[in-house]
Parts: C-alpha cells; sequence; structure tokens
C-alpha cells in the first residue's frame, strides 16, 4: 500500500523543480537581465531571454504559474486543508494543462534564438528539460488518485 502522502509530496517537488527549470537561465547566463521578467513590458530592446521566454502561448512563466498554484494544491490535499479527491483531480486537470503549454512553447521556440542566447551547450536542452519537469506534476497527481482508490 503506497502512503497517501507520498504522491503529493512528489508533487510539491515536482512544482519547485518546474520553478528551478524556468528561473535557470535567468540565473546562469551572464547576459541575463535579473529583472522580475513576467511582470515587465516588451520593449524594443528586449534581451534574448526574453524573446526566448516569449513564445508560445502563455510561455514557460505561464507554466511556472501554474505549477505554483498546483503547489499549494498539493499542500492543502497533503495536510487535509482540502479533500484529497478534489486535490487528486484539480491537479491531474491543470497538471496536464502545464505539460501541454510546455510543450507548445518547447516547439514554439525558434533554434536561431536558443544559439543566439549563450554558447553554452546545455540552453539547448533546456526548453526539453522544462517538459521533463512539467510531466513531473500530471504523473505525480495520477499517482495521488491511484493512492486514493480514484482510478
Amino acid at each position: 500500500m503506497v502512503d497517501e502522502k507520498a504522491p503529493p509530496t512528489v508533487g510539491m517537488l515536482g512544482t519547485l523543480a518546474v520553478v528551478a527549470v524556468a528561473t535557470l537561465p535567468y540565473l546562469t547566463l551572464p547576459s541575463a537581465d535579473l529583472s522580475v521578467p513576467f511582470l515587465a513590458l516588451p520593449s524594443a530592446d528586449a534581451s534574448g531571454l526574453d524573446l526566448y521566454y516569449g513564445y508560445g502561448l502563455v510561455g514557460p512563466w505561464g507554466v511556472t504559474l501554474l505549477a505554483v498554484v498546483v503547489a499549494v494544491a498539493f499542500a492543502a490535499g497533503r495536510q487535509d486543508r482540502t479533500p484529497p479527491e478534489t486535490v487528486a483531480g484539480a491537479t491531474v486537470g491543470i497538471g496536464v494543462v502545464m505539460a501541454l503549454f510546455a510543450l507548445q512553447w518547447a516547439f514554439a521556440v525558434d533554434e536561431s534564438v536558443v544559439f543566439q542566447l549563450s554558447t553554452a551547450e546545455w540552453i539547448e536542452y533546456h526548453r526539453w528539460a522544462f517538459v521533463a519537469v512539467s510531466l513531473l506534476v500530471p504523473v505525480s497527481a495520477g499517482w495521488y488518485a491511484k493512492a486514493l482508490r480514484l482510478v
């Protein structure tokens, strides 16, 4: 029998991974502007990272915002502040939307923009790593639903 607290804990760690991977280029690339990127208005002299993060329907910042909401939901379900069944269903739905938005963003980014960002080789794989960590959320939410015997 699976402990019912393990899946939401893994889900919270997954949401933290989404936030960490989303902010990684801003923290590691030397040309990164450390202003608050999702609150700044786009300008004509936007940096390469602004252009990189601007692709897609909602981009990584929208997915990251959803990840924060899901983290709160997982925590509420884990501590029985919200019915765990409700949390499991909501996090499955939001997690699938997160993964789809991340995947859409990864395919929308122009490769020439990625190669202009930095000579660091890891940046070529950043968007795919973002998709991979965003998949942790619906997987752990599905595990949570299974642990609660909802599926």
